[in-house]
Parts: C-alpha cells; structure tokens; sequence
C-alpha cells in the first residue's frame, strides 16, 4: 500500500490506531509529516525497533512520545536517559520499565523536573531515594514538591523524614498535620 497518496487526516488516524499491523507502523515511522511520526512514536503498538530509530530524531516531542512509550525498550530508555533535552529524561524516569541504575541515575540530575519524576517512581528503592534527598539537602534552594514527595514515600527511612522535618518542615508538616 502506498501511504503517500493517502490524505493526512487518513495517515494521522492510521499512525494512532490501535488496531494498525506493525508493518504500517513501520511505513508511517518514515513519514514526511512531523505529526505523523509523532503518532508512530506515541503508539504502544509499535515496534521497538522502529520506537529505537527514534531516538536519533531531532525533533523532541519524538524522543518524549519514544520514552513513555511502554514498548520502548530497556536499551532505548537506557540512552534517551542521557538525551540533551530534560523532558526526554522526565519521561525515561516515568517510565515503567525503568531499571533501578537508570533511576539512580536521574536522581542527581541537574533539572527539578527529572529528579521529581524520580521521587514519584513507586520502583525508586531507598537507596534512590535516600540519595535524592542527599542531593536536594545539598542544593541552595532545594525544591519544595520534591522535598514534599520524599516526606511521603514510602521507602524513605523515619530518619530522613525527621531530618526533612528539622530543615524543611515548612515544606511538609503543615500539610500532613491537617
């Protein structure tokens, strides 16, 4: 089938469809259209393969759509967790394939939004999240929602929580007191 000669509308809807067979999947994935290979990276039918040759594609949208993708691969999460732009890496830490050292990792990243994405992961063992404390508490201005994530997990040790309740409890007490 020749995917060129079909109107956008009919591509996009293709591109999106859950019920597209992979080797259309695989046609779209080369598509002229922008949006197009956006919907190709976004759909969990698509093949890792193709959702890996994504994540060389300039345009960011593509390499985020790639990275919360739950077909991506773990080898595929594993280098879009050093991508250049921090939103790719927020959707890397989101993801629920994500292995421990790819969290690890993040925890110490320089962007609030990666590193708050890591306190959210319920996979983010103790050690992950006794270190991202260690590196908000080290921070000038350490992030508040962080700081208040930390205070809620679960796998945070009571002398962490004491330790965020003596340095921050403006940030936390107030509202697990109500």
């Amino acid at each position: 089938m020749d995917l060129k000669n079909i109107e956008y509308m009919k591509r996009y809807k293709l591109a999106r469809g859950p019920k597209t067979p992979e080797v259309l999947l695989r046609d779209l994935s080369t598509d002229n259209s922008l949006g197009i290979r956006e919907q190709v990276a976004k759909n969990p039918n698509t093949p890792e393969d193709v959702l890996h040759g994504f994540i060389k594609e300039p345009d960011s949208n593509i390499r985020c759509f790639v990275a919360e993708n739950p077909n991506t691969s773990l080898a595929s999460l594993r280098e879009l967790s050093k991508d250049s732009y921090y939103l790719v890496r927020t959707y890397v830490a989101y993801n629920h394939k994500v292995t421990l050292d790819i969290l690890k990792d993040l925890a110490t990243d320089r962007h609030l939004e990666v590193r708050y994405a890591v306190s959210r992961n319920p996979k983010s063992s103790t050690e992950i999240v006794v270190s991202l404390f260690e590196y908000e508490k080290s921070l000038k201005e350490p992030e508040g929602a962080i700081i208040w994530e930390l205070y809620a997990h679960k796998k945070l040790p009571h002398i962490a929580k004491v330790i965020i309740e003596t340095l921050y409890g403006d940030m936390v007490c107030n509202d697990f007191k109500k």
